[in-house]
């Protein structure tokens, strides 16, 4: 491994945890997992306030906010075969916790109602969903956004994206939790314009773990497999709250994933028939092909023979950005990558790869930066995309001279967004950790917020 010396300084930002991240989990009444929180028809009625025709002054004069939300609905529309039916309101505010007016409502509105929702700027957006505890059919679902965060539509550097933002919260709109998978819409973080040098437009672009996540609410079963197992480890004891995660084996494309129960069971569902491999962040791999058909269930149990204990990759990011924002790449380019995380000094010259065959790795250009004022080490590698590279999220393979391996999954995506520059910023020669990266909460009736 080579060593350089970088005169870089790097800005932290610090992020608040409401809610734990995870992959396309869906939303339960309760701790048992066994009712699912959902609309009890494909057919769903949204009102559309209207302070998104005359939007507040945090949003870019001559956004387009109401296409915006369109054009989010329209992603979820087609990913799970559901039918918005689109009305407009004069009503400005989400209702308040625990007291649903009936009416789901999309609102902008810089109103003190809606800024009460939020403690801090950072958060983009919010979602209150009310269900029925016993049969978890939603009866109502409510959309805000932050008056006090500042939003465009073009890319403007320093504001978020409004559609990706709107992305997100309709994902909990219909009964999607968080995801751990770095590259998804639903996962809990948003980066700014800028970040990378690049506009924020990835994040408007469902995943494959995104798309996964709405079939197994709102699909056909027979027309997707699943995937269901359990995980243990030495001693055959459950292993409880692991990512677990597949991809295409032909092209490594992360597919879906999920997180495991408290008895170590977990199902991964939504999948189109095709070749996998699973994999989970606990260090184990199933290299392993296997088949999953429609209307399949396959088994695949694990065991966690050792558990990653030494490398923790925490930040990783491009052009002088580290971040936990998948990195954005376009088909047939080049990039430098960086990784910042504990134990990332043990990683060796073979240990370091993409798990796709459209992504290749310059072993020779792993180097363990210096001179960065950050708690652990941080490596740069130099990666080359393929022309032909499928557009989805892939994962970063770490491997240490030990032999214990760790993930980033989806921490690079390739997308037809990637690549939009952002005007007025430039190359900049400070590294930055970047912390702008807006928390999306829910609150589920009857439920206090949390």
């Amino acid at each position: 491994m080579r060593r350089s010396v970088t005169t870089l300084a790097l800005i932290f930002f610090i992020l608040s945890w409401v809610v734990p991240a995870r992959a396309y989990t869906l939303q339960y009444t309760d701790s048992t997992a066994s009712v699912r929180v959902k609309w009890p028809s494909n057919t769903i009625k949204i009102a559309l306030s209207n302070s998104l025709n005359s939007p507040p002054s945090n949003i870019k004069p001559g956004s387009d906010v109401l296409g915006a939300a369109r054009r989010a609905l329209a992603h979820w529309s087609e990913a799970a075969n559901l039918q918005f039916v689109e009305t407009s309101s004069d009503a400005l505010n989400i209702s308040p916790s625990g007291q649903g007016d009936g009416v789901s409502l999309i609102t902008v509105a810089d109103t003190l109602e809606n800024r009460n929702v939020f403690d801090s700027a950072d958060r983009t957006g919010r979602t209150r969903v009310f269900y029925d505890p016993l049969t978890g059919a939603i009866t109502e679902a409510d959309v805000v956004i932050n008056p006090a965060a500042q939003f465009s539509t073009d890319g403007t550097p320093g504001t978020y994206d409004l559609e990706a933002t709107f992305t997100h919260e309709i994902g909990h709109l219909l009964g999607l939790e968080h995801s751990d998978e770095a590259g998804a819409a639903m996962q809990p973080r948003q980066g700014v314009n800028g970040l990378y040098q690049q506009a924020a437009f990835s994040a408007r672009t469902l995943s494959d773990d995104d798309r996964a996540g709405a079939h197994a609410l709102y699909g056909a079963r027979e027309s997707f497999g699943a995937i269901t197992g359990t995980l243990s480890d030495a001693a055959s004891a459950p292993v409880a709250a692991a990512h677990v995660w597949i991809e295409e084996s032909a092209t490594g494309r992360i597919v879906a994933g999920n997180v495991s129960l408290p008895n170590g069971s977990y199902r991964i569902e939504g999948l189109p028939p095709g070749e996998y491999r699973l994999i989970t962040d606990h260090s184990a791999e199933d290299r392993t092909q296997f088949n999953v058909a429609a209307g399949e269930t396959v088994q695949r149990d694990l065991k966690l023979e050792t558990e990653r204990t030494t490398i923790k990759p925490a930040v990783f990011g491009s052009n002088g950005h580290l971040s936990t924002i998948a990195v954005p790449l376009v088909q047939g380019n080049r990039y430098t990558i960086f990784v910042g995380g504990e134990g990332l000094d043990q990683v060796s010259d073979g240990g370091l790869s993409i798990t796709s065959p459209f992504i290749k790795v310059n072993p020779a250009s792993l180097t363990l930066q210096s001179g960065i004022n950050y708690e652990h080490p941080i490596i740069s590698f130099d990666i080359e995309i393929s022309p032909d590279a499928p557009l989805g999220d892939y994962s970063i393979r770490l491997q240490s001279k030990s032999g214990e391996v760790a993930y980033i999954p989806g921490g690079l995506t390739v997308d037809s967004a990637s690549g939009a520059k952002v005007s007025g910023v430039g190359v900049e020669r400070q590294m930055t950790i970047a912390g702008t990266l807006g928390m999306v909460n829910r609150v589920f009736a009857p439920f206090l917020a949390r």
